[in-house]
């Protein structure tokens, strides 16, 4: 697989304390393996690199999780004030690993229906965009991660700190942001409920 950028690096953002799951949600077993080795293994199917994963709530649970492969795992320290500084942390990371990135995505563990493909489609469209500031993940009403963002958004988002991610910057530029269809997205793994309920419906025939 030929990367569609000269340079285009992953970021995976695992930090939150997962409150109303009540456990870290990062490491329940999906098909056999975590959530986050889930998502760590979709990175890793990409011709994208470096690939960045913040950790900060259970960190050394999920360090475990990630030895042996070519994943730099990096803590952040601010976790708790929100999305806002992983995103900043991840993109920090990933930028001192490879300065010269061009563009950089960003995945969450909890949207275990994310494949590689939908990444690669992503690349491609904004390599034939070149206009455009990135692509985004369309689903229900709205736009959101998975995203794609060009450098000429990264200072905007090492500037991010609050409980809302990327999200600001996505409206302020949706104008100039393409977006594709990943309805998958819509599932919400926040609580026990969800989790059941995505359960059951693996084990529907």
């Amino acid at each position: 697989m030929s990367a569609p950028f000269a340079k285009a690096g992953l970021i995976v953002l695992a930090a939150g304390a997962s409150t109303r799951m009540g456990r870290p949600k990062q490491l329940l077993r999906y098909r056999g393996r975590s959530l986050l080795q889930h998502s760590l293994d979709t990175a890793l199917a990409t011709a994208f690199r470096p690939i960045v994963v913040v950790l900060g709530a259970y960190a050394e649970q999920m360090e475990v999780e990630i030895e042996g492969t070519e994943v730099l795992a990096v803590r952040n320290g601010n976790w708790a004030t929100g999305m806002g500084s992983s995103v900043a942390s991840g993109l920090s990371a990933l930028l001192h690993a490879s300065p010269d990135v061009e563009a950089a995505f960003f995945i969450l563990v909890d949207q275990p229906y994310l494949g590689a493909a939908h990444l690669q489609q992503m690349a491609q469209l904004l390599q034939r965009s070149p206009h455009m500031l990135g692509v985004v993940s369309a689903y229900g009403q709205t736009t959101g991660v998975p995203a794609l963002f060009s450098k000429a958004l990264f200072p905007e988002l090492l500037a991010l700190k609050g409980p809302k991610g990327a999200k600001p910057v996505v409206m302020e530029y949706r104008d100039e942001l393409l977006a594709v269809p990943f309805p998958e997205g819509r599932l919400d793994l926040d609580t026990p409920g969800d989790w059941l309920g995505f359960q059951e419906k693996l084990d529907e025939p």
